[in-house]
């Protein structure tokens, strides 16, 4: 009888932390992958290509994108250290990112603006699952901004002006 309880409620904790865990899982994914483009993009846009030319970066969108497999790309490839980002790789889990964005081509001037004249958002969620990250960039100035869409794991969905960090 005793074992039979034990199991119960080693049952009922189980159904309860795992599902808490699966959404941190992702959270966390998410999150580095968005800090990861962020990062990217900054060193894009700080770092001019000596020749003078503008440095366009191609964002491969889509569906089931699997863990390590191409988020970005820029050429000419002397704009950025690295001239491919890939997507975080991960060592638990079978899951895969989304991807979607306003606009497929962001392209920085040499100076590091943007050249398109509305922002231009890049949304990363995980199994199509809360949470959306928003990676935008905006303006003259090429600045990139962090936002989070807690309502939605649809990249279709853009994040709206409320949702994106002060920085």
């Amino acid at each position: 009888m005793e074992i039979m309880v034990t199991v119960a409620v080693l049952g009922v904790v189980a159904a309860v932390v795992v599902p808490a865990n699966q959404v941190q899982w992702r959270r966390e994914r998410v999150n580095a992958a968005a800090l990861e483009l962020t990062s990217w993009l900054e060193v894009i846009a700080r770092t001019p290509d000596q020749t003078g030319t503008n440095c366009t970066v191609t964002v491969t969108t889509g569906t089931n994108r699997a863990p390590g497999a191409q988020l970005a790309s820029v050429n000419p490839p002397t704009c950025a250290p690295e001239s491919t980002l890939n997507l975080p790789a991960t060592v638990l889990g079978a899951s895969s990112y989304n991807v979607g964005a306003s606009s497929n081509t962001i392209t920085f001037t040499p100076r590091g603006a943007v050249s398109s004249t509305v922002p231009i958002q890049v949304r990363i969620s995980v199994d199509g699952q809360l949470p959306l990250r928003c990676v935008q960039v905006t303006g003259l100035l090429g600045l990139l901004r962090l936002g989070n869409n807690n309502t939605t794991g649809n990249v279709g969905t853009a994040c709206d002006a409320s949702q994106f960090n002060r920085a």
